[in-house]
């Protein structure tokens, strides 16, 4: 992700994006996992669009909309230690369980000095997935890296990713944040899990100024109106 101070954006841009970290970005219809034979529902892979932000329907700064930018080269792909990947970044969604039966993604940003971006990925499962007991490993792994970890993106340089405690959250939502050391530079995680979906959201900027909890609201909405559609 991108941070303060004039020539040092331009060459933070990978290693801010490596924050969330993302090294896949798929766009366009959801396609089905090799992975996983078992049943999908409620919700289909093919609803998965409906549970991305649309590219340009954002914007911190008046008239300049968030849009959709493959940053997946400016990911965190790894970490050391590597079982807090998931808990300091977003690359490879290293958080997801990977017998999902369709999976979307997308990478956006304004592309201003002081940038803001919005990292999303949504996942359908085999309908008889735990999301209960999957947001409780999701929060067992961000408690239990509340130290500095290492991550790196495809260029391998290594920075310090720091993952901040959990935000008190709905039940359906595990919300925690995370820093570069030595950057002014936050992202804040939110993994929503309900049904059979799991969706990630991450938000980044040098000043919070992102609202995440308006994100989470609108996407626990939108799953909401998915399963009663398909009641």
């Amino acid at each position: 992700m991108p941070y303060a101070g004039g020539a040092l954006w331009g060459c933070v841009l990978a290693l801010c994006l490596a924050l969330s970290g993302c090294s896949t970005v798929v766009t366009g219809t959801a396609k089905p996992a090799t992975g996983s034979a078992a049943p999908s529902g409620p919700i289909r892979p093919a609803q998965l669009e409906d549970l991305l932000m649309p590219s340009s329907w954002l914007a911190v700064v008046p008239d300049r909309p968030l849009v959709e930018d493959d940053m997946q080269s400016a990911l965190f792909v790894g970490a050391d230690p590597a079982e807090c990947h998931g808990a300091a970044a977003f690359g490879r969604y290293p958080l997801l369980p990977t017998d999902y039966t369709g999976r979307e993604a997308r990478t956006q940003q304004d592309h201003l000095t002081n940038q803001h971006q919005l990292l999303e990925v949504s996942a359908t499962y085999p309908s008889n997935f735990d999301a209960a007991g999957f947001l409780d490993s999701v929060r067992k792994t961000v408690s239990g890296c509340q130290r500095p970890v290492t991550a790196w993106g495809d260029d391998r340089r290594k920075m310090t990713v720091v993952p901040g405690t959990l935000v008190p959250s709905s039940p359906e939502v595990a919300r925690w944040t995370t820093s570069l050391a030595g950057q002014q530079w936050i992202c804040e995680f939110a993994v929503i899990a309900k049904a059979n979906v799991v969706a990630e959201i991450v938000t980044c900027s040098a000043d919070r100024s992102v609202d995440i909890q308006e994100l989470v609201a609108k996407r626990l909405n939108k799953i909401e109106e998915l399963l009663k559609s398909t009641a």
